[in-house]
């Protein structure tokens, strides 16, 4: 496919305190010129775009986990694209690949600059339509509640399982894997709508509402054994009332902490800690990409899972480049189920459906 004339761009505007909401005005679109190939490297043209609460890290000052973005800086995000350009033996003109694409129409890659303990510049080995999903069930949002799930939750047929942020793209993937598994599966959502989608369109067992119901009371009615695994999404005053409700042995798989994550000052840890004691359970964090040699493992059995229907795609997709600032702000506001997804441009032609 030639080349476009121009490359949309969104860039940053401006600096936002600690607590403060995503907005448009943080942000501006420019036009810039299509960014001229080296060697080693290649032009991807932007397909669609994931959105992340992470995504708000890039925007303050350093907080220890993501560089900041300087002022002008195209926004950073991860996207799924076509290959259109390339001086790089590993790939070709055609291929389809997630990377750091940024918010803007067309993106330069360098896959030698590649941090030397990660790879986040990776080919999609079997691309179907739509490319979606290769931002969410069989991409890294998918991978991660994979992995977290199943390597370090490592339910058993039976056990209790308990998701926060489940009516989101990791949570409510993760939630699906365990009833796969033969679990009981509670979910924690932000409103009854996404607690009904939990229990009617994807097969949790039951959900709570942590907006108008006490998460902890709920927990005591529908976990009067405690929970065997809890896939924590968010932190903070859910985390807490998780732990007062751990079964022996219980895992803790720590995925996220949107709750609290760019809270200002300091934001205090989990009161709750000694049950991990008493109960002899176990905490855990984890990065997706420490598991990037295995993907293809996820990406395979998560296939199967779809095309047999057991596992739904779970994506909420929206269209132009335009929407990228009200579409990250949605996820703080409880504005999505599932994958928060922006379509920039059509998937290529010739690719197959999932199968």
């Amino acid at each position: 496919m030639p080349l476009g004339q121009t490359n949309r761009q969104w860039r940053f505007a401006k600096r936002p305190k600690l607590g403060d909401p995503v907005s448009r005005d943080l942000f501006r679109l420019e036009t810039g010129d299509v960014p001229q190939i080296g060697p080693d490297q290649m032009i991807v043209r932007t397909i669609c775009l994931a959105t992340s609460p992470a995504q708000w890290g890039y925007l303050v000052h350093d907080n220890g986990m993501f560089q900041p973005l300087a002022i002008g800086d195209v926004m950073r995000g991860r996207g799924v694209g076509e290959v259109i350009q390339s001086r790089h033996a590993d790939f070709k003109t055609g291929d389809i690949v997630t990377a750091s694409l940024g918010w803007q129409d067309y993106s330069l890659q360098d896959p030698t600059k590649q941090p030397p303990n990660i790879k986040t510049i990776l080919k999609v080995e079997n691309p179907c339509r739509p490319l979606t999903l290769a931002l969410g069930s069989l991409g890294v949002d998918g991978f991660a509640a994979y992995f977290g799930l199943l390597d370090i939750g490592k339910p058993q047929a039976g056990e209790t399982v308990v998701i926060s942020a489940a009516a989101g793209g990791i949570g409510s993937v993760a939630g699906q894997i365990a009833k796969i598994k033969d679990c009981r599966v509670i979910g924690i959502a932000g409103s009854d709508q996404k607690c009904r989608w939990l229990t009617t369109d994807l097969g949790f067992d039951g959900a709570i509402n942590y907006k108008t119901e006490n998460v902890g009371e709920r927990l005591d009615m529908l976990c009067p054994d405690g929970m065997d695994v809890f896939f924590d999404n968010v932190g903070g005053d859910i985390l807490n009332d998780a732990l007062a409700h751990l079964a022996l042995k219980a895992r803790v798989v720590f995925c996220g902490y949107i709750s609290t994550e760019y809270q200002p000052g300091i934001v205090p840890g989990p009161r709750n800690y000694t049950k991990l004691l008493s109960q002899r359970a176990r905490l855990e964090g984890f990065i997706v990409f420490d598991y990037v040699d295995r993907f293809p493992e996820a990406e395979q059995q998560m296939r199967r899972w779809l095309i047999a229907g057991r596992l739904k795609n779970t994506e909420d997709v929206v269209e132009g480049l335009d929407a990228m600032p009200d579409a990250l702000a949605s996820l703080f506001t409880g504005g999505n189920k599932g994958n928060k997804i922006v379509r920039v441009a059509p998937d290529p032609n010739g690719l197959p459906s999932l199968s």
